[in-house]
């Protein structure tokens, strides 16, 4: 368990907390819920199970496309994105009000209440978690590893030694940043086929990148001893794989 709280936290920041751990208060879920009936119930609907206009924000579809990953993306959806338009202009809410909105949907999703109150520092690390905790990625998730590229059977290609997968929000370029931490990543004993390789990018050349560490970027195929990833973005991060 203490593996994937490691594993799954996102790449810009390690998550020291999960969502089980009472990171909001009751009074800040109560403000949250006043801000939720003004300003996305319309949409959302009281219940927070969402309808034709809107996604819901509790239960098992709300928690497949953010789960194992901090709140920092989801807060960053909600204070750009929401409340939409007709029924109210994106981004016009306080950070605040943002935060006491996450608060109420951790609370109606029945999470703990603590002591302290959510904030905007604080939610790059916390994990959004299920009720038992971290779990492996699911097929179609997008994400990032990072491993030792090689050639595999049958004219494929593939990492060996690869981390673990997690999230990513951004599939189709690895930034400066995540070029960096790449260099001090310690590599893991997963394995994935790369699965359109060289056809994702028209001047890419498999043979330049062998024995090279990597980051490579994509959507997540699980199959049982073949977990494979569709590539959208990949870059060398190291000319070897020593470490």
């Amino acid at each position: 368990m203490l593996g994937w709280v490691l594993l799954c936290a996102s790449v810009q920041a390690q998550t020291a907390r999960t969502v089980l751990d009472g990171v909001y208060t009751d009074v800040q879920a109560a403000r949250g819920q006043m801000a939720y009936q003004i300003n996305c119930s319309m949409c959302h609907r009281e219940s927070l199970d969402g309808g034709a206009e809107a996604l819901p924000l509790r239960g098992e579809q709300f928690m497949e496309s953010w789960r194992d990953d901090s709140l920092a993306p989801l807060f960053d959806h909600m204070r750009t994105r929401m409340p939409r338009r007709p029924g109210g202009e994106p981004g016009s809410l306080s950070e605040n009000t943002y935060i006491d909105i996450l608060a109420y949907i951790l609370k109606v999703s029945e999470y703990p209440s603590g002591t302290g109150e959510l904030t905007k520092d604080a939610v790059g690390h916390i994990q959004l978690v299920g009720k038992d905790g971290p779990k492996p990625l699911p097929t179609n998730a997008l994400v990032q590893v990072i491993g030792c590229f090689a050639a595999g059977a049958g004219n494929t290609w593939v990492l060996n030694n690869s981390s673990d997968p997690v999230r990513t929000r951004n599939a189709e370029e690895v930034t400066a940043e995540e070029r960096k931490a790449g260099e001090d990543k310690v590599l893991g004993t997963a394995k994935f086929r790369l699965q359109n390789l060289p056809d994702f990018r028209a001047d890419f050349m498999p043979d330049t990148y062998k024995g090279r560490k990597v980051v490579a970027k994509g959507s997540l195929i699980r199959q049982t001893n073949n977990d494979r990833l569709y590539v959208l973005a990949l870059e060398s991060v190291a000319d070897s794989c020593l470490q």
